[in-house]
């Protein structure tokens, strides 16, 4: 499975929210702690943050590309809110498939004490509509709330984060890391054969011939692949 995790601003011409925190910085704390998570289960994590940008386009754009030219089957933007709220909530497409993910991460969240204020769709969101996989977008507090603020913890959220990825996808946090010059890979939820061909450097093609697959859009969990 790859997995893109999107820092979100944190570029010139595309910073974030200021308050009692600046956004940029609880954006880039969280999202480099779920990266690290995630990368030490084995699975195939893609940093989809731009290291730079010459206007706001260009830096959602560039997200969007590096997600979508990694085969990610998963995209998720790590954001922090402003305007006088409180809690987490959900940012996604209307009708993605992501809904269900959004719903476990925001649970995992309330677990930790931020309001759930639900997940909610929004067609006019640059990386929600660039992007080719399931994606969405947390915004994991307000940085202007002193409720959200006071018992801040970036280590929390992102654990909170982590365990929702690796329930709904069914990663162990034990799983160890599959080389890309195996000869056999196994499938896990979320998976496609886009992305597991981009992770052993080979096609689409290849793979489905070698496994007698008809239907490329069909392949399941504890499925396993014949890789080369």
């Amino acid at each position: 499975m790859v997995i893109g995790i999107d820092i979100g601003h944190n570029v010139t011409y595309d910073t974030g929210a200021n308050g009692l925190r600046f956004e940029d910085e609880l954006n880039a704390l969280v999202g480099n702690e779920l990266i690290r998570k995630l990368s030490a289960t084995g699975v195939t994590v893609v940093n989809c943050t731009p290291s730079n940008a010459y206007s706001l386009s260009d830096s959602l754009s560039r997200r969007c590309n590096v997600a979508n030219n990694s085969g990610c089957d998963i995209f998720i933007s790590i954001h922090h809110n402003a305007g006088g709220g409180t809690g987490a909530e959900v940012l996604i497409y209307p009708g993605d498939s992501s809904y269900d993910l959004g719903n476990v991460i925001l649970n995992k969240l309330l677990g930790i004490g931020l309001r759930n204020r639900g997940v909610k769709t929004r067609n006019d969101l640059y990386v929600l509509k660039g992007t080719k996989m399931p994606a969405l977008i947390i915004e994991c507090a307000f940085v202007d709330s002193a409720n959200d603020m006071v018992s801040y913890n970036h280590i929390s959220i992102a654990n909170a984060i982590f365990e929702a990825i690796c329930n709904v996808y069914g990663i162990s946090e034990a799983m160890p890391s599959t080389p890309s010059t195996s000869n056999t890979y196994t499938v896990v939820k979320g998976d496609t054969l886009y992305g597991i061909s981009r992770r052993f450097n080979t096609t689409v093609a290849s793979i489905a011939s070698k496994n007698g697959i008809e239907d490329v859009n069909l392949i399941y969990p504890g499925q396993k692949l014949i890789i080369k």
